[in-house]
Parts: C-alpha cells; sequence; structure tokens
C-alpha cells in the first residue's frame, strides 16, 4: 500500500507571534489600569446644594440665580448640570463621598481645605448680623467682642473666622427661617446671615414677624460683617482639578455677558429693577453724585437701584442706578427718581 508523503507542518511566522503579544499587553493594560479622567461632556453632573433664597431654590425660575449661572458657566464648558437639593451637611456628606460632584453656592472655608477645590467666585456675597431695631442693636458697631451674645447660626453654614472668634454663644438652627425666628421669639439676640438672604427670610410670608422691625447691625465692623466670593466647591481629585480649570475658563468669559450682569443685578434686590424712562420724554439724562451731568441714555434702559433713600424722596430726588444696557452699560450713575419705571411685581 502506497501513503502519500506526510505533509510538513508549517510555523507561526514571527510577525503573527509578535502582534498576538502586543495584544495581549494591551489588554492587560485595558482590564488592570484605570485612569482618572474628567466627566465626558454633555453628560449631567449632580452638584449637591441647599435651599437658600434668594440665590437658589426648586421654587424659583430655573433653580434661582446660581443655579441660572452654574447651568450657564457649565454649559460653555461642555456640561449639563443636575442639582440635587438637601441640607448643607448633606451636601458636604455627598461630595466627599463621590455621591456627587461638587457643592454650591459656599464660601471659602479651610475646615473643608482636606478634600476640597474652590472656582472663581461666581459673585460677591455679605454676610452680617441682623436684629431688632434698638439701642442693643445700634452698640454692636463699637463692641471689641460679642461675650454675652447670642448669634443664631443656620447648621452647615461656614462664618468668617472674626465672627468665630468673637466669644459669642452660638446656637445653630436647621435654617434660615428658623434662626429668624428664634429672634422673634427672643431665644437669640442677632442672626448671622448674608445681607440678601436675610432680607429675602424677613420679608417672606413665612416668617411670622414685621420686616420693619429688623435691620442689619450698621455702620459694618470687621466682627459683624465680611465680604466674600461665592464658589463652586468641587471634590480634589484629577478630575476635579480638570473641571476646575474648565469651569473658570467659561466663567471668565460669561463674566463679560450682559446674561451675567442681569443676574447679579436681579440678586441685589428684587425691588431695585427698574426701566429709565424719561418723564420729559426723550433720552434720560445721568449725572454723577453731585449732580453733574455725565451722558444720557435712550428711554427703555435697563437698570437697577443700587441704593433706594431712608427718607422720602421729591421726583427730582438723584437715585443711584446701574446701568444694564444702552451706551452707558456697566455704569454706576444717578437718575431722577422721576425717571425711574418700577418693573418688578
Amino acid at each position: 500500500m502506497i501513503r502519500p508523503p506526510a505533509q510538513r507542518r508549517r510555523g507561526i511566522s514571527w510577525p503573527i507571534l509578535a502582534l498576538a503579544a502586543v495584544l495581549v499587553v494591551c489588554l492587560v493594560l485595558v482590564l488592570t489600569i484605570v485612569r482618572p479622567s474628567p466627566p465626558e461632556r454633555n453628560q449631567p453632573l449632580q452638584i449637591s446644594t441647599s435651599e437658600w433664597l434668594p440665590y437658589i431654590s426648586p421654587d424659583l425660575p430655573d433653580d434661582g440665580p446660581v443655579a441660572a449661572m452654574l447651568t450657564e458657566v457649565f454649559g460653555r464648558a461642555g456640561y449639563s448640570p443636575e442639582f440635587v437639593f438637601g441640607t448643607w451637611p448633606r451636601a458636604e456628606r455627598d461630595v466627599r463621598s463621590g455621591a456627587t460632584i461638587g457643592m454650591a453656592p459656599v464660601i471659602v472655608s479651610e475646615t473643608r481645605s482636606s478634600f476640597a477645590l474652590y472656582t472663581d467666585p461666581l459673585l460677591d456675597f455679605t454676610y452680617t448680623l441682623h436684629g431688632r431695631k434698638g439701642a442693643d442693636l445700634d452698640a454692636f458697631s463699637d463692641r471689641a467682642d460679642l461675650k454675652g451674645v447670642r448669634v443664631a447660626r443656620i447648621d452647615g453654614y461656614k462664618y468668617w473666622d472674626a465672627l468665630d472668634r468673637s466669644g459669642a454663644t452660638f446656637i445653630d438652627y436647621p435654617s434660615s427661617l428658623a434662626a429668624f425666628t428664634a429672634v422673634k421669639d427672643g431665644e437669640a439676640d442677632v442672626v448671622a446671615e448674608g445681607s440678601i438672604a436675610g432680607r429675602s427670610v424677613l420679608e417672606s410670608a413665612a416668617f411670622g414677624g414685621d420686616a420693619s422691625d429688623y435691620a442689619e447691625v450698621a455702620p459694618r465692623t470687621d466682627l459683624t460683617s465680611s465680604t466674600q466670593g461665592l464658589h463652586l466647591l468641587i471634590k480634589d481629585t484629577p478630575e476635579g482639578r480638570t473641571l476646575q480649570k474648565q469651569f473658570n475658563a467659561a466663567l471668565e468669559d460669561f463674566r463679560g455677558s450682559e446674561d451675567y450682569d442681569r443676574l447679579v443685578a436681579g440678586l441685589t434686590d428684587t425691588s431695585a429693577e427698574v426701566v429709565l424712562d424719561s418723564a420729559a420724554g426723550g433720552a434720560v439724562e445721568l449725572m454723577d453724585a453731585d449732580g453733574e451731568p455725565m451722558g444720557s441714555t435712550p428711554s427703555g434702559t435697563q437698570a437697577f437701584v443700587a441704593r433706594w433713600p431712608d427718607d422720602a424722596p421729591a421726583s427730582d430726588t438723584l437715585i443711584a442706578v446701574k446701568v444694564l444696557d444702552g451706551p452707558l452699560r456697566g455704569r454706576l450713575l444717578w437718575a431722577r427718581l422721576e425717571d425711574l419705571e418700577i418693573t418688578h411685581d
């Protein structure tokens, strides 16, 4: 019987072996090495926060001016934020645990430095002390310390150093409303709260007292007041550092826009939104504090009042206004009361 010749086995060529080795190494690297990377753009980012009128609240349009600001800045950076409302202590816990990527709005605090990064400030914010009008409140500006004073604080807030070292007796309350109610009921002497936020609580329907019975300590001192920035806090990770840089770049661009000016102006005082409309017809004349002409702007120009006069003004009383559009946009000038039309409800 004739058998066919045995076929020679062909070995595997070295290029194929080299390619297979490379593929195996790559697969191992992919499976064993986790490289930190920033969140994918256009993906929702969860931001922890707490209701803080008039800055941020689920009951406000667009969740409030600060939420609108964060949404705009994140949008310019390619992200979409989602706001998770709770208490401030819970917000911090969520950031620490990684449940959310950040919390806002907050001031810079050394107690959070072990885990936190801060963006550039979104806007300026003034803390102060609020209490019942009278001689006791007027005497605060002359004090060297606050020993014997009962200061109502809001749980989860971070305050300024001079207040923390003031010697006051601090009583914590779960909300700003509860803190002001404690002052109304005689449980505390003053509330440490933002100037704008405090006025918002006093004028709210939920507060049981008369807002006109309360005032801020004036004049302000380092002991009784502090102006700081409000920031977005991000957990200190490689991804967080990348996100911080992207956010800061987008914020710098947004600061030069008219939309930014409107959001900040709306936070100054909801009763301060006005339209400049000449009582005599034509353009509105604007002046400096001494009444010297500084130019004019068309009727219909948007503005907000920097400060209403304390006494009953006359029609020709000069009112300081921040001009929001038109040729004098951004200028702080003075207009006659008769040329101001209040636009808020």
